[in-house]
């Protein structure tokens, strides 16, 4: 139980680790992050769209299989037809970019981790996002 708790402390309280980008980052955008649903009208720049790129194929993977393509959509039109997709994809029509996440299960070592990945992928990605000073849901 105490190793639990020590690490419920360290985890929570300092917040500080190193990070090759900033020298030093924080844990605040794990604790800052919130669904965004409205969008400015404005686009979102190359750098900080390869940026948040980066952060999702740094993911760990099952077998280091690394399952994920990301397809970055900007056009405004294929926007609109991609918010009609599913009843849970309406919140996208606004936005200036989407990635859309894929994963691949043929010709992996353990393709039933795929989806895990995936999700560990989209996380870090998320994270970037609000790093940035974008949203995203």
């Amino acid at each position: 139980m105490k190793i639990f708790v020590s690490f419920i402390k360290y985890t929570c309280y300092n917040r500080t680790i190193l990070n090759s980008k900033q020298g030093a980052c924080n844990m605040n955008s794990i604790f800052h992050r919130i669904s965004v649903r409205k969008y400015e009208d404005r686009p979102v720049e190359k750098e900080k769209i390869m940026e948040i790129l980066k952060a999702g194929m740094q993911a760990p993977s099952a077998c280091n299989q690394q399952p994920w393509e990301f397809y970055v959509v900007t056009d405004k039109e294929k926007i609109q037809k991609l918010s009609k997709v599913t009843p849970y994809t309406g919140c996208a029509a606004g936005a200036p970019a989407v990635i859309v996440p894929v994963y691949h299960t043929e010709g992996l070592v353990a393709p039933s981790f795929a989806q895990i990945d995936m999700s560990i992928a989209q996380e870090n990605i998320w994270l970037e996002t609000d790093t940035l000073g974008l949203g995203g849901v």
